[in-house]
């Protein structure tokens, strides 16, 4: 039942992938015109963390540049007006982007409610986690998010609903299936979006999404994921092929929330940097993986067997 805790503006989102010639992009726009303006009316003071004892304690961490440090404000509002509020919110900045700046109304205002700010190397996507890993208690869960999207209301609930009855999994709400050509992998562009493959038990096949939701437990990553010099060596823009490989080589199956994708409502209309889309076009994913099966054969390994499983 987890999976249909949705709000309304969720629940009318049109799956990626289905295309309504015109209509369809009416009503995205609609959608995300309303939502906008919802968020945009909510008050940083009314918003706090959470106050209550929990058994597990959930660690809500993003990063963002100084383009984007204004409107990640609104992507800050829906994550304190989630239904499971956070019992910490990092948000992570490079040391060298953001000397002697000065920050926006809105984050200090935000900072009077919780919000930690903390800097770190700039090593993109990866500053979500790559220090903070080091620090998780047994009791955290720690949960990565994109800057620019506006999460709906139930997303870590079923997040965590999820990861309850599957305690050693990484959960996603946003994940595509590696598809497999005999033993040959086929281009990230051929894998699906659409799969019931670990909707009902976990999987070593599904590249999670980390900026769209994503539930990382204690000890689910090999030890090499947090080494500053792999990532840039391996995967300095293809975070999320980096976080496959060091959750499979450390046996460590990942689940999905949703059978396929809603489309996103982001924070602004223009977004101007799309590290996947460009990683894919320029064959980016393709060369990570082919070097990470390389380095952490144990992980390929596993993907490739439970692919041969499934076909037989």
């Amino acid at each position: 039942c987890n999976v249909m805790k949705m709000e309304l503006d969720e629940r009318l989102m049109i799956p990626e992938r289905i295309r309504i010639p015109v209509l369809g992009g009416i009503w995205y726009r609609y959608l995300c015109k309303r939502k906008r303006e919802q968020i945009r009316n909510v008050p940083i003071q009314s918003l706090s963390l959470n106050r209550e004892k929990r058994e597990t304690k959930l660690i809500f961490t993003l990063t963002s540049f100084p383009d984007r440090i204004d409107s990640v404000q609104y992507t800050l509002r829906t994550l304190f007006m989630q239904s499971m509020k956070p019992d910490r919110v990092i948000l992570w900045l490079a040391k060298d982007e953001f000397k002697n700046f000065e920050f926006p109304e809105s984050i200090c205002e935000f900072q009077k409610v919780g919000l930690e700010i903390r800097y770190c190397d700039n090593l993109f996507g990866h500053k979500r986690y790559y220090k903070l890993i080091a620090e998780q208690k047994s009791d955290e869960c720690i949960m990565m998010f994109d800057d620019d999207i506006l999460f709906p209301k139930y997303m870590v609930e079923r997040l965590y609903d999820v990861w309850k009855n599957n305690q050693n999994c990484i959960v996603c709400d946003r994940g595509q299936l590696l598809t497999f050509d005999g033993e040959k992998i086929l281009n990230p562009g051929r894998w699906t979006t659409n799969s019931k493959v670990g909707l009902t038990k976990p999987s070593f096949r599904i590249l999670a999404s980390p900026g769209g939701g994503c539930l990382l437990p204690p000890n689910a990553l090999y030890v090499d994921a947090c080494n500053q010099e792999l990532i840039k060596k391996y995967a300095i823009k293809t975070g999320d092929i980096w976080l496959m490989f060091m959750a499979v080589q450390n046996d460590t199956p990942i689940m999905r929330t949703y059978q396929y994708h809603r489309i996103f409502i982001l924070s602004e209309e223009q977004q101007t940097v799309q590290l996947g889309r460009e990683a894919i076009y320029q064959g980016r994913y393709m060369k990570t993986f082919e070097e990470l099966s390389k380095a952490y054969p144990h992980a390929y390994e596993n993907m490739l067997q439970e692919a041969k499983n499934e076909a037989e």
